[in-house]
């Protein structure tokens, strides 16, 4: 009896037991400089194992024939990243993507400089480890999409173009064809995004499709093709984000 009584016990205690879970989460960075403070203790500490990560943060990806700079409605930066995205994205699903998207605080570099883009500089311009997420998305969605990009002043994309007319987007093409409210589309997206992450709650309750590769994977993957193919990069501003009046 009393073990029985004992077990009872136990049990209504842990099920008053509280679980946390966390909902949200914050971050604020800090750049060390060459005339930051060390300690020469840690530094010798560390040595092995900084010279090695140096060796291969400082491997050259691609060379960069111009300055790319992040900006809005549009910008040469966004686009590259875009651009790359979509390619890998349909390497990876072995399906066609109608276009992919980003949001334009998710480039965590004001600008690639031109020259020699090293996988250091690629894991400074994409530090997160988002996953690319497929999901098929009716037009009705994606134009509620397009119109909270149009008040965001314009996010990046690839595969699509648009018009900000008043904070409204006007004149919505999807693979050179006007969005129709009727049909669904395949798009390629950052699982951040596909969570509702940045506001984009239009996303959150639709199925996705999870590729085992992030974003920085498909940045540092099509950036070495580029290279392999003898390709440069260089700014591109093609008019597919525009403010109209």
């Amino acid at each position: 009896m009393k073990n029985i009584f004992l077990l009872l016990v136990f049990f209504a205690t842990s099920s008053c037991t509280k679980h946390f879970v966390a909902t949200e989460y914050k971050y604020s960075e800090e750049r060390l400089n060459p005339n930051s403070p060390s300690d020469e203790k840690i530094s010798a500490i560390i040595a092995p194992y900084k010279d090695s990560l140096d060796k291969e943060m400082n491997i050259v990806l691609v060379v960069s024939d111009t300055i790319l700079s992040k900006a809005t409605p549009e910008s040469d930066l966004g686009n590259l990243i875009c651009g790359l995205v979509l390619k890998k994205s349909e390497d990876y699903c072995k399906c066609k993507i109608d276009f992919t998207f980003l949001n334009t605080g998710g480039i965590r570099l004001p600008n690639l400089p031109k020259g020699n883009v090293t996988l250091g500089k690629a894991y400074e311009l994409m530090p997160f480890d988002n996953l690319i997420d497929i999901m098929q998305v009716n037009g009705k969605t994606l134009d509620t999409l397009f119109n909270f990009m149009a008040n965001k002043g314009g996010w990046p994309i690839q595969g699509a173009r648009y018009k900000i007319k008043n904070k409204k987007a006007i004149d919505v093409f999807i693979q050179n064809e006007p969005l129709d409210l009727n049909k669904e589309y395949t798009i390629a997206v950052s699982d951040y995004l596909a969570m509702g992450g940045d506001n984009c709650t239009m996303l959150s309750y639709l199925p996705k499709t999870v590729m085992k590769k992030n974003l920085r994977d498909a940045i540092i993957e099509g950036m070495k093709e580029m290279n392999v193919r003898g390709e440069h990069i260089k700014s591109v501003i093609d008019g597919r984000v525009q403010v109209t009046e």
